[in-house]
């Protein structure tokens, strides 16, 4: 028995609510698939990032020490070595925890989580509530 043309053109209400299951699965496997590539260039950005960091801190941290030595050479002859050290130790003091706390907050700001994922996943979620 041939099939109408209106049989072929309207899908069951069973096979309509089938493809409604399996594109939702398929949005919400893409949308964990792009959470994933989100995070995992987030990570390789930072991992990148945290590599030339410490490479630069290896090569600066010889340099500070070789300054701070000359401050307190150029300072000895008109403090005395122990005020000299002193002076240039407390200052290196200062200025290393103002850095560390200039950089935590930096740090603190970063995010790794998936943002576009999240957001995409949110208009997602308006669109099937119907909002």
């Amino acid at each position: 028995m041939a099939e109408t043309d209106a049989e072929v053109a309207a899908p069951s209400i069973a096979d309509l609510l089938r493809r409604l299951v399996e594109d939702g699965n398929h949005l919400v496997r893409t949308e964990i698939r792009l959470a994933k590539a989100e995070v995992r260039d987030n990570v390789a950005s930072a991992k990148a990032g945290a590599g030339a960091i410490a490479v630069g801190m290896i090569l600066l941290l010889g340099a500070i020490f070789t300054l701070l030595g000359a401050a307190v050479g150029f300072l000895t002859p008109f403090v005395g070595a122990g005020f000299a050290a002193l002076i240039v130790g407390v200052v290196a003091a200062l200025i290393g925890g103002l850095l560390i706390a200039s950089g935590g907050k930096k740090i603190g700001s970063t995010s790794i989580m998936p943002d576009r994922a999240a957001a995409s996943l949110r208009r997602d979620a308006e669109v099937i509530k119907g909002n």
